[in-house]
């Protein structure tokens, strides 16, 4: 999947088309996750938050390690600092 994602990059900019769905397809999907997203960033305690944003991405929490743990906090300041912008 991944490299004919990435085939798809090579001739268009536009993302539904990369990632081969419709237009409606992605709104929908988009909007979903985004609702999903911004209740996980809205925690505002950041090591809960990296678990639920690695649980959302599909880690397992046998495959959760302190360096993914870290690497999501870093991701979840980030992100918190920039809403408050």
């Amino acid at each position: 999947m991944i490299n004919e994602v990435l085939e798809r990059a090579k001739k268009s900019k536009v993302i539904y088309e990369i990632l081969g769905i419709s237009r409606e397809e992605y709104d929908r999907l988009f909007k979903q996750y985004l609702e999903e997203f911004n209740g996980i960033v809205k925690i505002g305690r950041f090591v809960e938050a990296s678990i639920r944003l690695l649980r959302w991405l599909g880690f397992d929490d046998s495959e959760i390690d302190l360096d993914k743990l870290i690497k999501g906090v870093v991701v979840m300041k980030v992100l918190v600092r920039e809403r408050r912008r």
